[in-house]
């Protein structure tokens, strides 16, 4: 009995178990996506090679660096210096991961509706590789901000508009591979990607200004029947 349960032990370990290559996982493979994107997104839907938990890592990584800028960013961009700098670090996670969500259950949405092939995790994951030169370029902004004049500003603000470009071109070839669509399909998904955005942002709000609306009513209700009662 003691033998069956360590075997089952051991199975139960080796299930949950998986390997991590710190270097190929967060280094060589990122790397070979900006190098090569469309054979990197390639093998990241049909060779199983990115890592679910490399894009969750991802996304905690571009909380930090979003609240970090907020406290460090140079003032020659932000146009005022304050020592004593306070961040509402719950707003800027916030303002984070739910557009990011967002996009993920809009594209999914789309393309479901569309015939596109991708998963909504293969979407996360190439919206997680794609922040990856985003990120690093952001980063060298960041610190270019620290050390340069107001009169050498657009070197900073260069590495920051690099980042997002090349944010939306590495996310562009990302969707076009996992949806296996042609280029003119792929331009129509982002456009329809972006109007549910618009639409489940404002469904969302109206939600909430009802919500809001009933909660005051039954409170209403409740305070005119604990008064006459």
């Amino acid at each position: 009995m003691d033998a069956f349960a360590q075997h089952r032990v051991t199975r139960i370990i080796e299930t949950l178990k998986f390997n991590i290559d710190l270097k190929e996982d967060f280094i060589k493979y990122p790397f070979y996506i900006i190098s090569r994107p469309f054979k990197g997104f390639s093998d990241l839907k049909y060779e199983n090679r990115g890592k679910l938990y490399f894009a969750i890592a991802l996304v905690f990584l571009m909380c930090f660096f979003n609240i970090y800028n907020e406290m460090y960013e140079g003032f020659v961009l932000t146009g005022y210096h304050n020592e004593n700098k306070t961040v509402n670090t719950i707003y800027v996670i916030l303002m984070t991961v739910i557009p990011i969500l967002l996009f993920v259950v809009a594209n999914w949405s789309v393309t479901a509706v569309a015939n596109g092939s991708g998963k909504m995790k293969e979407i996360f994951m190439v919206y997680a590789y794609a922040s990856y030169p985003k990120i690093i370029l952001s980063l060298a902004g960041l610190v270019l901000s620290n050390f340069v004049t107001v009169e050498e500003a657009a070197f900073a603000l260069f590495f920051y508009s690099l980042g997002t470009v090349a944010f939306v071109f590495y996310l562009f070839v990302g969707l076009v591979v996992i949806h296996e669509y042609t280029f003119t399909q792929s331009v129509l998904m982002i456009v329809m990607t972006v109007i549910v955005m618009c639409i489940i942002v404002f469904i969302t709000a109206l939600l909430l200004a009802l919500s809001n609306e009933v909660i005051v009513f039954v409170k209403t209700v409740f305070e005119e029947l604990s008064m006459r009662l």
